[in-house]
């Protein structure tokens, strides 16, 4: 069967599948529909089921892209909020999931980042870190600590 000829109900269970294998957010899943060459007019109502079978949830979204930028990327926030405006997330959510973030192993990170760097001028240094996403503040308290 072609893409075009595919019911709406064929959309909606690949894109149910698809949400289903790991957290995917409303752009994420508009993008695989169009990729997939989905119907226009499908893709936004298939977006309001997902929504109502709780296959899209932005809160949930917002906190395992938060958890998995600071745990495995080692992001700093500026870069982390950066990442989820531009997948146009409510900036409520946004700030919820930036709030959870721990402390203890955000700072850890970046001592990381900055013992990691060691070998750099500080000017390569800060660079890095403000790249990755951490405030001037930040870099200053960790270096201090």
């Amino acid at each position: 069967m072609e893409k075009h000829e595919l019911s709406k109900h064929e959309w909606l269970d690949k894109c149910e599948a698809y949400c289903a294998r790991s957290e995917h957010c409303a752009a994420d899943v508009r993008r695989k529909l169009y990729e997939w060459g989905a119907p226009a007019e499908i893709a936004e109502s298939i977006e309001e089921i997902l929504y109502e079978r709780d296959f899209l949830n932005d809160a949930r979204f917002c906190n395992a892209y938060v958890h998995d930028k600071v745990e495995y990327q080692r992001w700093g926030r500026l870069k982390i909020q950066a990442g989820l405006r531009a997948l146009l997330l409510p900036e409520s959510e946004i700030a919820k999931a930036l709030d959870s973030i721990e402390e203890k192993c955000y700072f850890s990170n970046l001592r990381k980042l900055i013992q990691e760097r060691r070998a750099d001028s500080e000017e390569k240094r800060l660079r890095f870190l403000a790249q990755r996403g951490f405030t001037m503040d930040e870099i200053k308290r960790a270096l201090h600590a």
